[in-house]
């Protein structure tokens, strides 16, 4: 016998879909901040010299 499906728990609302969109697009804010510092970073010690 199977087991029932349970959809009730499943379910993906409109308002999940938000979320997990306006979350998935400050990660990536986030990442690009991220790798746009360490390459200033990286560009400043090769110019710069530094220690």
């Amino acid at each position: 016998m199977k087991p029932q499906r349970r959809e009730d728990a499943r379910r993906v609302t409109a308002e999940l879909i938000t979320f997990y969109t306006r979350r998935a697009h400050a990660l990536r804010a986030e990442a690009y901040r991220d790798a746009v510092r360490a390459l200033w970073r990286g560009l400043v010690k090769v110019i710069c010299g530094g220690s």
